[in-house]
């Protein structure tokens, strides 16, 4: 399942239906042999990726090769504020899983005890929605710091696709159409908004190692080539 397309909005009931639908549909046309296959010895992925670094190819062709449900950051958003559809996603799952996503929420409330992490609601509903998705399985999550609350939870691979700063401003100068100048005042907008979200909400930096297995450099490697790396890895 691709992301959806930028400003393109779905309510939340919805998207989650969507993926339903999908899951159902998959499990009636895969080859029982496929099915009986053995299972990766990951079950979920986090995708943090840098704008004009491939990311959003990488994460396209991840998921149609895998043929796992992708949430972007406005999937996860609607279900994060949407506490009837955060519950139902929870109630979903098995009694293990549940406990999971309880343990989740606890670790990082109890890290934020004298300190805020920003929106105390959102915050909260964002980290049982990571949660519940990632013990779902066979879940792509893309962004809104996932690696950073999923941290050191098994069956997770994080990944994080970067680029350096004068490949990707001429790659989003060929996409915006727009002046270099004015593409690299762009890029590092939203490179910066993206590092306050995650200080904000996890009180890391996204650009540090310790958070993620894999981080892929496609200066010389194609979407293509960044995506069988990762399929090794899994």
């Amino acid at each position: 399942m691709q992301p959806s397309k930028p400003g393109e909005h779905y309510g939340a009931s919805h998207l989650v239906e969507r993926q339903m639908l999908f899951h159902d549909a998959l499990e009636k046309v895969v080859h029982p042999a496929a099915r009986s296959a053995p299972s990766p010895r990951h079950t979920f992925l986090t995708i943090s990726r840098q704008i004009g670094s491939f990311g959003n190819d990488v994460v396209q062709e991840l998921g149609g090769h895998l043929c796992w449900h992708v949430y972007d950051r406005e999937i996860m958003d609607d279900i994060a504020q949407n506490a009837h559809v955060r519950q139902r996603l929870v109630e979903q799952l098995d009694e293990k899983a549940q406990n999971l996503v309880h343990e989740t929420v606890r670790r990082f409330l109890r890290m934020a005890e004298g300190g805020s992490f920003g929106s105390e609601e959102y915050h909260e509903g964002l980290l049982r929605t990571l949660a519940g998705l990632a013990a779902k399985g066979e879940s792509i999550l893309v962004g809104r710091g996932a690696n950073f609350a999923l941290h050191g939870q098994a069956g997770g691979l994080h990944l994080r696709i970067v680029a350096s700063d004068e490949v990707r401003v001429e790659r989003l100068r060929l996409r915006w159409n727009l002046p270099l100048s004015d593409c690299l005042h762009k890029m590092h907008e939203i490179d910066a908004e993206q590092s306050k979200f995650v200080r904000h909400h996890f009180k890391h930096e996204i650009e540090d190692s310790r958070f993620y297995d894999l981080i892929l450099n496609t200066d010389r490697l194609s979407p293509q080539q960044a995506v069988s790396a990762i399929l090794s890895a899994i």
